[in-house]
Order: C-alpha cells, then sequence, then structure tokens
C-alpha cells in the first residue's frame, strides 16, 4: 500500500465525519428537501413554493429584536429573533394558511411541515395553527417595507414576484443538475460506444463497414497525429504531448459540450426579489452553472483516473489515453472553478459576504467566511493539480516530489469542496452527490488493487515453499530478468504490464514500478524452482541450481538471411522436472535510477538470487483480433521496447495450430538497439532459429553501437505494400522512444488506401 492510499482513506474518513456531523446542522439554511439525488432529478426544494413565499416576503425585515449589525449589513435577522418575535410569527402563519390553502396541490400536512422548518430558521417554534393570529390582520405592507413592528399582511405583489423567483430558482438549479448529469452520462456513455464497437469487431467482424470507408476513417480520423507526425515526441522544453487525432477530437468535443451546456437556458425573471439587476441575476445562474459543472467534472476526472477504473475495461483503451482524458477532464473542471469564483467575487459587495440583495433589501442572504474560504481552498488545490504540478518536466524528473503534491492538493480540494456546500446548503441541494461519485470510484480503485494483489501474492506470503521470484543479470551485466510465480494461473497475454514491489530492498518500500510483461507460462510441466527451497533471502544461488528458460515460448529467431545482425542457434537449457507445476511471468528491467540501480548493484555480486516481490497487475489489452485476423504482423522496436514487442510474438507462437488460430502466417520483427549490451541481453534468451522460421517469423536487428542504422519509413512501406501486398491485412506493431513512433505512424497513414491493403497501427506507449 502506498503512502497516497493512507493519506486518502484519511481524507474519505474525515469526510465521512463532517457528512455526519453536517447532517445534524441543518438549521439555519431555511430551505428543505425531500428525495435523494440532485435538484430536479430524484430531489426536490422550496416545496411548497407558497410557504417558502411567504417567508421569501418577511424574512428580511427589521424586527425590534434585530441586532445593529443585521441592520447595517441589511442580512435579515438572527434565528432567536424570528422564533422569539410574535407579530412575525402570526404574519408568516396566517400568509402560509392563506395563500396556500388557495394552492390545491398543496396539502396541509406539506404546510404544516414546511412551517416547522422555516418559522424559526431551524429553533423550535409553536404548531401553525397556534401561531395563527387571533382576528385576521387588515393591514397590507408596502412592497417596499423595510420593517415589521405589528401582525400585518404580506404584499400581494411582493409574494407573487416572490413566488415566481423562487420557482425560476428551482428550475434553474434542475437544468444545473440536468446538465451536470449530461456530462457524465456522455463521457460513460461513449465509453460505452467504444466498448461496444470492440466487442462488434471481435465477434461480428463481417458487421463493420466496408473497406474503402474505415480506410478512409482510418487515414483521417483514428490513426495520424493531429498536428503533422507530432505525437510521441516531447513539445519543446518538454513541456507535453500532443494527443492523436481521434483522442483531440474526443477531448475537442468534451470541451465543446462543456461550453455549450454553460452557454444554454439562462431564463431572466422580471421583478425578481433576490437581485438588484437582470445582470446580477444572470451572473449568478451562470456562476452556479459553472460550478455544478466543474462538480461534475472532478467527479469525472477521478472516474478517469484509477488503475482499476471500470471504464478502461469497457473501451480497452491504454493507460496514457486514459491518463490524457484524465488530465484534460481536470482542467475543464479547474478553469470552471476558477470562472465561478470570479464570477460570485464580481457579484459581490466589497465586504465579500452579501451573495443577493434585492431593490427593496427585502431578502439578503449572508455566508459565513468559512463557505468563502473552502471553496477557495478547493479551487486553488484543483487549479495547481491541473495547471502547475502535472507538468511533464515535474512528472517525469521528479516524480517522488509531483505525487506527493498531487495527493496532498487532491485532499485539500476534496476537503475543501465538501465544507464548501457543507457550510452554506448541508445537504439540501443534493451538492454532495458529485463527490460521493468520486469518493465511490475511488473507492472502487482502493479496493480492488488490494484484491489483485492478494490473488497473486497469497502463496509467497503464506506457504514458504512457494518461491516469490527469480532475479539474474543477463549476459551484458547491463539488464536484469525478473521471473515472478504469481499465486493463481491468470490470463497474462502480450500488451500488458505489471507492478512490481520489492518491499525488502533498502529503498522506499511503498515505491512500485510499471514494467512490461515479457513473457509468461501458463504452468508447463516443468517447476524452475524446487518445492522444498524455502530461502527467499537476496542472496547467490547455488551453482547446481538450474531454470527453464522462461523465455523459450517466445524466442523470436536472431536473425534471417539477410539481417543487419547474423545470430548462431542456442540449445535449449537443461530443466528440471518437478511435481507441481508452476505458472510464471517474466520481465527484462533496464536499471534507471532508485529502486533497479539498487537491485542491479546488489546482482552485480550475486548474479543470481531470489528476493521476494509483490506484483500487482496485470494491467493492460491485447489486440487479440487486430493480431489474429492480419495475414503480417510487423513488429518494430526501439531499445527496451522489445520486451513489449516479445510478448506479442509469445501470442503469435501460441495461436499457432490453437483452437484459436487466425489467419496470420508471418510475424516479421524489426528491432532497432542503441547498445550492444541489450542485443547480447535478449540474445541470451532465443531459441531454435530454424524451427521459428518454419512457423514464419522473421527477425532483423539493427545495433547502433555497430554502425547499423534502420530506416522505418522504409521498412514501413517495403513490408506494407511490397510485392504480393494486394489485399492482404497487415497489422503494425510499435513500441520505442517517441520519435520513432511518430515516424513508423505517419509512415503507416501513408500507406493506408494504397494498393487496396489493409493496414492496422497498434502503438505500445508509457508517455503520461
Amino acid at each position: 500500500m502506498r503512502p497516497h492510499t493512507i493519506l486518502l482513506g484519511l481524507s474519505v474518513l474525515i469526510t465521512g465525519s463532517v457528512a455526519a456531523t453536517s447532517a445534524a446542522a441543518q438549521s439555519g439554511s431555511g430551505t428543505a428537501s425531500s428525495g435523494k439525488g440532485l435538484v430536479g432529478l430524484g430531489r426536490k426544494v422550496f416545496e411548497p413554493s407558497c410557504c417558502y413565499a411567504c417567508q421569501s416576503s418577511l424574512w428580511a425585515l427589521q424586527l425590534p429584536c434585530t441586532p445593529q449589525q443585521y441592520v447595517e449589513l441589511k442580512v435579515g435577522n438572527p434565528p432567536l429573533c424570528h422564533a422569539k418575535y410574535p407579530p412575525y410569527l402570526q404574519s408568516l402563519a396566517y400568509c402560509m394558511e392563506v395563500k396556500c390553502a388557495a394552492d390545491n396541490l398543496v396539502s396541509p400536512a406539506q404546510v404544516e411541515a414546511c412551517w416547522k422548518n422555516v418559522a424559526g430558521d431551524g429553533l423550535e417554534v409553536p404548531t401553525l395553527e397556534a401561531s395563527l393570529p387571533k382576528a385576521a390582520p387588515t393591514h397590507q405592507l408596502a412592497y417596499n417595507a423595510t420593517s415589521l413592528n405589528t401582525t400585518m399582511l404580506v404584499n400581494d405583489q411582493m409574494y407573487e414576484n416572490s413566488k415566481r423567483t423562487i420557482e425560476a430558482y428551482v428550475r434553474q438549479e434542475s437544468a444545473h443538475a440536468r446538465y451536470g448529469t449530461v456530462l457524465i452520462v456522455s463521457a460513460v456513455g461513449v465509453c460505452f460506444l467504444i466498448g461496444f464497437k470492440r466487442v462488434l469487431n471481435y465477434y461480428f467482424p463481417a458487421l463493420g463497414p466496408p473497406r474503402f470507408i474505415s480506410n478512409l476513417f482510418s487515414k483521417y480520423v483514428f490513426e495520424p497525429a493531429l498536428i503533422g507526425s507530432l505525437h510521441l515526441k516531447k513539445f519543446p522544453l518538454s513541456l507535453g504531448y500532443i494527443p492523436s487525432r481521434w483522442l483531440s477530437i474526443l477531448i475537442l468535443g468534451y470541451t465543446a459540450l462543456n461550453a455549450a451546456l454553460c452557454s444554454v437556458n439562462y431564463p431572466t425573471t422580471s421583478n425578481n426579489t433576490w437581485y438588484v439587476s437582470e445582470h446580477k441575476q444572470q451572473l449568478s445562474a451562470v456562476a452556479d452553472r459553472l460550478g455544478v459543472l466543474s462538480f461534475a467534472n472532478i467527479a469525472l476526472t477521478i472516474m478517469f483516473s484509477g488503475r482499476n477504473s471500470p471504464l478502461i475495461y469497457i473501451t480497452g483503451a491504454n493507460r496514457t489515453d486514459i491518463i490524457t482524458i484524465h488530465r484534460w477532464v481536470s482542467r475543464i473542471a479547474a478553469l470552471q472553478g476558477l470562472i465561478h469564483v470570479l464570477l460570485y467575487w464580481q457579484n459581490t459587495n466589497p465586504v465579500g459576504w452579501e451573495m443577493f440583495t434585492t431593490a427593496a433589501n427585502i431578502r439578503v442572504l449572508a455566508f459565513t467566511p468559512g463557505y468563502w474560504e473552502n471553496g477557495v481552498y478547493g479551487i486553488v488545490g484543483l487549479s495547481f493539480i491541473a495547471f502547475v504540478f502535472s507538468m511533464l518536466p515535474l512528472r517525469t524528473h521528479l516524480y517522488e516530489i509531483f505525487l506527493l503534491f498531487h495527493i496532498g492538493l487532491a485532499i485539500l480540494t476534496l476537503y475543501g469542496l465538501w465544507w464548501h456546500i457543507m457550510y452554506r446548503f448541508h445537504h439540501t441541494y443534493g451538492y454532495q452527490t458529485w463527490l460521493y461519485i468520486a469518493f465511490a470510484m475511488w473507492a472502487f480503485d482502493r479496493i480492488v488493487r488490494p484484491i489483485r494483489i492478494i490473488l497473486l501474492n497469497w502463496k509467497s506470503w503464506l506457504i514458504r515453499s512457494h518461491p516469490s521470484a527469480i532475479v539474474e543479470l543477463l549476459p551484458g551485466d547491463q539488464f536484469i530478468k525478473v521471473t515472478a510465480f504469481p499465486s493463481r494461473k491468470w490470463d497474462f497475454a502480450s500488451g500488458q504490464h505489471c507492478f512490481l514491489y520489492f518491499p525488502t530492498l533498502l529503498t522506499n518500500p511503498f515505491q512500485s514500478h510499471p514494467f512490461s510483461i515479457a513473457g509468461w507460462n501458463h504452468g508447463s510441466k516443468f517447476n524452475p524452482y524446487p518445492s522444498n527451497d524455502s530461502d527467499f533471502s537476496l542472496a547467490p544461488l547455488d551453482s547446481s541450481d538450474d531454470f527453464v528458460d522462461l523465455a523459450a515460448v517466445t524466442r523470436p529467431p536472431k536473425s534471417y538471411p539477410g539481417a543487419p545482425i547474423e545470430l548462431t542457434s542456442q540449445a535449449s537449457r537443461p530443466v528440471h522436472n518437478y511435481a507441481k507445476p508452476q505458472p510464471s511471468i517474466s520481465f527484462i528491467i533496464r536499471p534507471e535510477k532508485g529502486l533497479t540501480k539498487v537491485l542491479h548493484k546488489k546482482l552485480l555480486k550475486s548474479r543470481k538470487a531470489r528476493i521476494p516481490v509483490i506484483i500487482e497487475g496485470p494491467y493492460g489489452h491485447t489486440p487479440t483480433s487486430s493480431l489474429q485476423r492480419a495475414d503480417t504482423i510487423i513488429a518494430i522496436a526501439g531499445g527496451i521496447g522489445i520486451t513489449g514487442i516479445v510478448s506479442h510474438l509469445q501470442t503469435y507462437l501460441e495461436s499457432l495450430g490453437s483452437k484459436d488460430e487466425g489467419r496470420t502466417t508471418r510475424f516479421c520483427l524489426y528491432w532497432k538497439a542503441r547498445e550492444e549490451s541489450i542485443v547480447e541481453a535478449i540474445e541470451s534468451q532465443l531459441g531454435d532459429i530454424e524451427e521459428l522460421r518454419r512457423k514464419g517469423v522473421e527477425i532483423n536487428i539493427f545495433c547502433g553501437g555497430r554502425n547499423q542504422k534502420m530506416n522505418v519509413d522504409d521498412v514501413v512501406k517495403g513490408e506494407v505494400l511490397g510485392e504480393a501486398s494486394a489485399g492482404r491485412k497487415t497489422c503494425v506493431i510499435t513500441c520505442g522512444p517517441g520519435a520513432m513512433s511518430d515516424s513508423i505512424r505517419a509512415s503507416v497513414v501513408e500507406c493506408i488506401g494504397k494498393k487496396g491493403v489493409s493496414v492496422e497501427y497498434i502503438e505500445e506507449a508509457f508517455c503520461w
């Protein structure tokens, strides 16, 4: 469990206690609600409107018990003043009795319930019947009256204007809730549509559009970069990445939807009793809309943030695309929140407390400083997350600092926003529903993650004879192979990755890193580790110990005639046969800094060792249908990206002769490596070349250390548009540096639609 898991757990406990205490703090809100959910979507407020129109017509009038500071600020009266002044209670009771009786849709029970809620501003008062005056009042208040000294009739015009104002306000709140719901439903709906298309393509490929239409969309919408070929290559000064064209269209469409929902349905009410002008009324409505949409986008931000988000499984999208959407949605939420604050700041007086005023100073609502302060805390925290502490240089070079600020500011944001709505609205308007969605999605991810970890690691914790992991230096001493033994068979597949924790290394015990799965064994008859061995320390293995080369099932041929590097075949290593087969997965790691550097230093002394490791995963999805339905798979790797490509090769080899065998008959691998050490390391894992040639596997290795160069444009066009290519389906897979992947993407786009070929592009990328 990471530190931020603990911190976020504490934040949920805090907000849970806040919810419990706020539930009992409804006094003074002046509004009761019924139902659950959002206003207009299961929840009702200001009902019956006749009751609240009476209250609104009298609430701000000065009484003999009105304190001087309330007179100066024009903010009505404290609860005790309303609850203890009989003329106010009698005037209010008579208004409710008469006005609500004229409304055939309102029952006496509703009126009585409303009276209990609003009459004493939360304090206990006599019943409605007991508060009625003995004699009906005969004098009516003036429209612009400012005080109440005796029992009076409510001004009829003021009552009608107040009633229209309240009903218009409820309609406006309902619109805010609907439009916030539209955002979430639209985002999730698009994800379901993408998932539905994915299912159709897999099970019913014949239902797809004609080839010329699919090629048209692939060439101009789905495959190309947004601008030229710039996609995975960083912006100048490492400011970030440009999303792909298809992802950019989705982001721009979502941004446009937000802009449209912020721009429509703002009807003004004439003779509005809550605002001094139509301009202030409109500013307040826009600010409220932006606030609600910001809350909805915060819920979506967290929905797209977790490793185990259901949206990832629904869409089959890679983690990079999901995180990109997460980042842009958070920016939209932060921008909406900032404008919400600025509009209300402009709409208030210099003191910063008054939010609504009326032409006759009839009703003015006051807000405590806590309402303002917590709202500002929340939006400042969100803004720093979205625009400052998520910048690419910080994420890349100072990841731990980025993580610390990201989690800390997220807690500050959620905490501030919770109190922001509780100080003013309590649970009345249902604004907390948006935060409940955010908490639920966060909790889902935090519940699923430990479950996955337990399922994959429980044997190594409880059964000492179960090996945890074997680590070894590959030839060249620059790369590490980690062979982990999960506690159960899992559907490991190409294109997936796992997070590995090494709790016993003298580094941050909570630190983990994602690593591409290079190979796997679902549980062959060979057990690579003796069942009676119980030593789990990072110590050298006995020289008599031997290992099954788990990459044997993924071994690509080293070369074929004409390849830049000519390699010789190697015989398979001897193995031991044990009774209990053991599923395993393997990773090839390039030591960088921190944890992997410490592991590398230790292995320089022992070369082979066993060490406890905690596996979390697998994450990612295999493009199975694309691989099975292609005639030719062209895999292009750069540097350590070979580990991801080798896993796709295993998928190809396992499909041969299986019941799920596809139409693929050729797998062509091109690998560009900078150092000879990595070539030497991977070379040690390769198997029988002749056998793989017979299975249609070819490989070309280009090593920069030997002055060998690979032109990816020539490779792609030569393979895709070569002889006998007409009518064939080709799948191009790439995993490597951003500049190389961008060049490959551009070449693939250029080939689409030519010579009648069908090309699909799959990009393994971990830029974030």
